[in-house]
């Protein structure tokens, strides 16, 4: 759970580094089969916190090694969102799998607003909706309300917002239900297969298959 409502969930270094570990222990421990990813308050997660980087200085983003983990991990992720979902915030919610958002969510990459570019618009919304999309949204750093994020694919369902934590738990139990280790190589086939030609992504699923069934 995000946790830093005061700031509508701006995460800085020590939360981002955090989040980036419980996913790798996530990751490791046999015992974990599914991770969920909330937030408290009423706004999912602003991005960054600039407080911070004004006070710093910009080293970097965090929220790489947020992005990488999510994308190693091979257990499902079911992530509830309401609210402002900014940069990188944006980008967890798309590196679950299973996403699920209220009607107030709003999405946006306003980068450019502030003399910056993105690390996950390019990288993550590019790849799940078209570029030209993805660029005028980067470009104008609009917001996508929650009807056309689901209209784009960007989100598995669409709920009033009092209704997320349980439309969350019944998606989380219907998915606990199957057998683990098929729910990760289901994952792991298709993350890997996408980056892969089509038969070298059979193949790849194959042996997956395989080592499963061994």
């Amino acid at each position: 759970v995000l946790d830093r409502p005061a700031v509508k969930n701006a995460l800085d270094e020590a939360a981002l580094a955090a989040l980036a570990g419980a996913l790798r222990d996530a990751a490791a421990d046999t015992d974990v089969h599914l991770v969920t990813i909330s937030a408290a308050g009423t706004d999912f997660c602003v991005g960054q916190d600039v407080k911070q980087l004004a006070a710093t200085g910009p080293r970097g983003d965090y929220f790489e090694p947020v992005f990488l983990a999510l994308k190693a991990l091979h257990k499902p992720v079911v992530c509830a969102a309401r609210g402002f979902c900014l940069a990188g915030g944006a980008g967890i919610v798309l590196g679950a799998d299973v996403r699920i958002i209220g009607r107030s969510t709003r999405f946006g990459w306003p980068h450019t607003k502030i003399g910056i570019s993105s690390i996950g618009g390019p990288s993550g919304l590019a790849r799940a909706i078209p570029a030209n999309i993805a660029l005028e949204l980067m470009f104008t750093g609009d917001f996508l309300d929650a009807e056309r994020a689901a209209a784009l694919g960007l989100a598995n369902h669409v709920v009033d917002d009092e209704r997320l934590d349980e439309t969350m738990a019944g998606v989380v139990d219907k998915i606990l239900r199957n057998a683990p280790l098929a729910l990760q190589a289901a994952k792991r086939a298709t993350v890997e297969g996408i980056e892969l030609p089509y038969r070298d992504a059979v193949a790849n699923a194959r042996a997956i298959l395989d080592k499963l069934m061994l």
